[in-house]
């Protein structure tokens, strides 16, 4: 194999991975990061999506079609949670965490109940291209593009829309923002109902990829919370970004180094050490430096 070759496809798992774990854990960095609740129900959410996207393909609907179609039922079935089960946990971590690992519990067996322990398969689009002597899927690349745009819309939603502006009002203070004429339950319904949709929309996307059954979310939950945790709470954009890139990195170093086996477990021991360095995650790290940056830079009073 060349050296372009070589490169290549170390960039290229690089970037796989980076997009899976972004696509992964997206939607739940927003329900924890902002919200306070661990949403152990989030894989049963991208479950959701995949099945919708597989009837909607199926039934003639385009794929990208079918994708967006798994957002908007996953993201209903986020808000129907929200309104009768989650907004009486908000803040309140071992509680959500015990709640919404029951209603994983009865999303997985109820669909394992209604459609049959029977899977799924969604053929992978856009077919692949060569390097050298090597083939490479396309549709991963689509992969690392689709998660780079969710990261983008979501910080822009969040940055420049009034709903953005009530969502981190909400998150920031919930009593004065009630005061000051935000309706907080709303704000709160919405915010859960945008998470569960990116984790639909993702479900919905790695159906291409991988076999549905009712237990697809397993396969995706462990790492999306790995990246979540990393990343922290402080800033839910910055705290995904920066936890991606660092675990993508370990990964694909390991996984060439040894196999897939060796580089899960080694994320794992990653995860570990910088929790250790970094108990209250990336973003939390990044923002107290900013702070003391903003700081340094003002001129003192004695000056």
């Amino acid at each position: 194999m060349d050296t372009f070759a070589l490169i290549f496809g170390y960039a290229y798992q690089y970037f796989d991975n980076v997009g899976f774990l972004v696509l992964s854990a997206s939607g739940l960095i927003i329900i924890f990061g902002m919200m306070g609740v661990i949403n152990m129900a989030h894989g049963e959410l991208m479950m959701i999506g995949a099945y919708i996207t597989a009837f909607s393909y199926y039934a003639g609907v385009p794929a990208p079609i079918a994708v967006i179609f798994a957002g908007v039922g996953a993201g209903l079935v986020g808000m129907v949670l929200e309104r009768l089960v989650i907004r009486y946990f908000y803040k309140q971590l071992l509680s959500s965490l015990v709640v919404t690992w029951g209603l994983s519990l009865m999303f997985s067996q109820g669909f394992l109940l209604i459609f049959g322990p029977s899977i799924l398969n969604l053929p992978t689009p856009f077919g692949g291209f060569p390097i050298s002597e090597q083939t490479f899927g396309s549709y991963r690349l689509v992969l690392f593009g689709c998660a780079l745009a969710l990261v983008a819309g979501i910080w822009a939603l969040f940055t420049f829309t009034r709903f953005g502006t009530q969502a981190r009002a909400t998150m920031e203070d919930p009593a004065m923002a009630d005061a000051l004429g935000i309706n907080t339950r709303q704000v709160y319904s919405l915010t859960f109902g945008l998470g569960c949709a990116l984790g639909g929309i993702a479900g919905g996307l790695f159906a291409m990829t991988a076999t549905i059954s009712p237990f697809f979310g397993v396969n995706y939950t462990p790492l999306a919370f790995i990246t979540v945790v990393i990343g922290g709470g402080a800033n839910a954009i910055t705290g995904l970004i920066a936890s991606a890139l660092a675990l993508a990195g370990v990964q694909t170093v390991v996984v060439n180094a040894f196999n897939q086996y060796v580089g899960y477990i080694s994320m794992m021991a990653a995860a570990f050490l910088i929790l250790l360095a970094l108990p209250r995650g990336i973003s939390d790290y990044l923002e107290r430096r900013k702070l003391r940056a903003v700081r340094a830079s003002r001129p003192s009073p004695h000056g």
